[in-house]
């Protein structure tokens, strides 16, 4: 299932952007809660960083 929600993010320059997110799959380190995080490409320079995306977020990807 593709992704198709833009969500706000802070990029690695320093600007926040509404991105799309190319992954989302969630994190749930052992006795704490989880948390989802996305895959999203800076635009300017290419390069690939993760964010945490809201709670109410699908996974996809």
């Amino acid at each position: 299932m593709p992704c198709d929600k833009p969500v706000k993010v802070k990029t690695a320059t320093g600007k926040e952007l509404e991105l799309i997110p190319k992954k989302v799959w969630q994190l749930n380190p052992r006795g704490k809660k989880g948390v989802k995080v996305g895959l999203f490409q800076d635009p300017e320079t290419g390069t690939f960083f993760r964010a945490k995306v809201p709670e109410d977020y699908p996974l996809c990807g």
